[in-house]
């Protein structure tokens, strides 16, 4: 991969984040012409981002669980290949 080709995954996956703000983002959060994080107090900001970060770990945890299962799979169908050409 070149680093072009990098950077145009990064800008579609940044496309794909500002898609988000607009729509689910927008139906949750927004409160007109402010975002409902804006007006939150001290306490009650640090809570949501601790949160936010705990499911970010969650949800590494589980990619990482499907990524080494999926390794696995892929494994077992390289080795079925090489013994059937073998």
């Amino acid at each position: 991969m070149t680093s072009e080709e990098l950077a145009v995954e990064i800008e579609a996956f940044v496309v794909h984040a500002i898609t988000r703000v607009r729509g689910t983002g927008d139906d949750q959060y927004s409160e007109g012409d402010v975002q409902n994080f804006e007006g939150l107090n001290l306490d009650d900001l640090f809570l949501w981002a601790e949160e936010e970060l705990v499911d970010t770990v969650n949800y590494s945890v589980m990619l990482a669980i499907r990524l080494r299962r999926l390794q696995k799979e892929i494994a077992k169908v390289i080795a079925g290949v090489t013994v059937a050409t073998s």
